[in-house]
């Protein structure tokens, strides 16, 4: 298994995108602080490298569960369109490592990605912020950032699942993407018209922080359901995680190569 993701990860590195998304990530970084010099005010930057990361981390999850969506959605059906594949299933490997593999590295890219835009996020808010006092700590930073990891690695799970349902990767990707963008409107939607079913919807139980006593971790959001707690929402989810996993095996399992 770890060779099989040693070569994935290296598939991933020769295609430079990673990079060059964390070059974005940083460039836009760097205008942010820019365009906060020219039209904002000398209050914006008070506070510590944590209060800059903390503001910028939402902008690098979201750059890292689009590329994870994208990557997900292209790493098993490039594979068939190119025929590639027959070289991975001729090896003695199984299916299912090979499957895993694939999905493993692309849940790795995406935690580098939003740990490297975390790491250049400090460095500038270290030389952009004028050190005040804060209430942040790096302990809050990192469960916060644990925390918003949960739903752009369900994304990519689902636009694995949907990889491996469809032979282009197209389609995963606008499907994954319009659910991931559109999450909000269809809460909306469910709770005035279908809040019975509402609960059990997963997009609901994505932002776990909402359980957080700490108002710097959740905001002050305040959970929909007064029948879940942490555990079962979480519990939930990875039912979700479980049922399209198991699904992607299966259809994997029994997917034609020729």
């Amino acid at each position: 298994m770890f060779k099989l993701i040693q070569n994935e990860l290296l598939k991933l590195h020769a295609k430079k995108g990673m990079y060059i998304l964390i070059g974005v990530i940083a460039a836009l970084e760097i205008l942010g602080v820019l365009a906060i010099l020219k039209w904002g005010e000398a209050k914006d930057f008070n506070g510590t490298y944590l209060d800059f990361t903390k503001s910028d981390i939402s902008l690098v999850i979201l750059f890292a569960t689009i590329f994870g969506i994208t990557i997900a959605s292209r790493t098993i059906t490039e594979e068939f369109q190119k025929g590639t594949i027959k070289q991975l299933l001729i090896r003695p490997r199984k299916r299912i490592m090979i499957l895993f593999s694939k999905y493993i590295s692309v849940l790795l890219t995406m935690l580098f990605v939003v740990f490297a835009g975390m790491l250049i996020a400090m460095i500038i808010g270290a030389i952009a912020m004028d050190g005040g006092k804060t209430d942040l700590t790096l302990s809050i930073l990192l469960k916060s950032i644990l925390y918003q990891l949960l739903a752009p690695f369900f994304f990519a799970t689902l636009a694995f699942f949907l990889a491996n349902v469809f032979r282009k990767s197209v389609l995963p990707l606008i499907i994954t993407l319009f659910l991931f963008f559109l999450q909000g409107a269809i809460n909306i939607a469910l709770m005035m018209f279908a809040k019975g079913i509402a609960k059990f919807v997963v997009f609901f139980h994505l932002n776990l922080s909402m359980y957080d006593s700490n108002k710097l971790i959740s905001g002050g959001v305040e959970p929909p359901f007064t029948e879940f707690n942490f555990t079962t929402s979480l519990l939930l989810v990875l039912a979700y995680f479980v049922v399209l996993l198991v699904a992607s095996s299966a259809l994997f399992q029994k997917r034609d190569v020729l």
